[in-house]
């Protein structure tokens, strides 16, 4: 006779550990089971009748009978909880072990280092991160965080394995009570995995604003640490050196002054001020830098559209081609220099 069952328990066990229950009951009333008929009976989904079998051949409760494919005899439940058990403890308390172990050279190590800072050795205070511990070390001082993080994230749009992997840090962060700001360029702003990474810090309580050209990138955690890119190699800077911290912090500052909040594409696009901020920074831009794939690269967009946006400032100020545009933007710039300064 077939019974019905729900998949659900009130007790609130997940629906594999409720299923397993139903098949154990099944096999303390029946001794050995067949399969099959375990399946029909329990009138079970069969994925989570089979998974709730694997799990219970797995923790060593029902064990297929030599020389007959497809049954099981049941084990005593004390028995199989004497053979499971202990050994996860003894791991947890190996790992443990390990775990204190090494805190404890760690520790041993930070005396040392402690005691050279302060006989004058200042080295420390400066420190290049080996590309491959960046992310662990940034991890560590997520981690140790309390009062405030401060990033500057320059060449537009930033790839979405990145943004995954910085959304767990930067939301435990925020949900500490750490306050965030970020500054990106404006092209962040077109980018669809930007935008919405960006609305969920937001909800969380980060604030992130955007500026045309920005300087390279900084994070800067509770005023105390700074990491910036090392100029010598695909390292990182680690710095602590309160001076330089400072002064980071300042340029930080000033950019956060002038930065304006993040809104959506299409926001952005309606306004239109992020556009014409753009265009006037191309401008500047052409009178220094020749080539196209260099001025996008300061503003961290694509050539294709840095090229898009050239096109329509030759149409807007009537230029018949590229040296006739460069004089008419120093004209256009003068005039706009000499009305500031009247």
């Amino acid at each position: 006779m077939t019974t019905k069952h729900e998949v659900n328990d009130e007790s609130g066990l997940d629906a594999v550990t409720h299923a397993m229950r139903l098949l154990y009951a099944v096999a303390l009333r029946q001794g050995a089971c067949d399969r099959d008929e375990l399946l029909c009976d329990l009138d079970l989904p069969l994925p989570l009748a089979e998974r709730a079998i694997r799990r219970l051949e797995e923790l060593d409760l029902l064990v297929p009978e030599p020389g007959r494919p497809g049954v099981y005899t049941r084990r005593l439940l004390e028995a199989a909880e004497a053979r499971a058990v202990p050994p996860l403890r003894r791991a947890v308390r190996d790992a443990q072990t390990q775990i204190e172990s090494v805190q404890g050279e760690f520790a041993a190590l930070r005396e040392v280092r402690d005691a050279e800072r302060r006989s004058g050795d200042r080295s420390g205070e400066l420190l290049t991160v080996d590309a491959r511990d960046i992310d662990a070390v940034l991890e560590e001082q997520a981690l140790d965080c309390r009062t405030e993080v401060l990033t500057a994230q320059p060449g537009g749009p930033r790839p979405v394995g990145v943004l995954d992997q910085a959304q767990h840090r930067d939301m435990a962060m925020l949900a500490r009570g750490v306050r965030m700001r970020t500054v990106y360029q404006h092209s962040a702003r077109f980018n669809p995995a930007t935008e919405a990474y960006v609305e969920r810090l937001t909800e969380a309580g980060a604030e992130v604003r955007t500026l045309h050209t920005l300087f390279p990138r900084l994070i800067v955690f509770d005023r105390r640490t700074a990491f910036a890119p090392a100029h010598d190699g695909p390292g990182v800077l680690r710095i602590s050196h309160q001076g330089v911290v400072s002064f980071l912090v300042s340029a930080f500052e000033t950019a956060w002054r002038v930065a304006v909040p993040f809104a959506s594409a299409y926001t952005s696009r309606r306004e239109g001020f992020v556009i014409s901020d753009m265009q006037r920074a191309i401008a500047r831009l052409l009178l220094e830098e020749p080539k196209d794939a260099a001025v996008a690269r300061h503003l961290g967009i694509s050539e294709r559209s840095c090229r898009q946006h050239i096109a329509k400032l030759m149409t807007q100020l009537g230029a018949h081609n590229r040296t006739h545009l460069g004089f008419l933007l120093a004209s256009a710039l003068r005039e706009d220099g000499a009305g500031a300064s009247e």
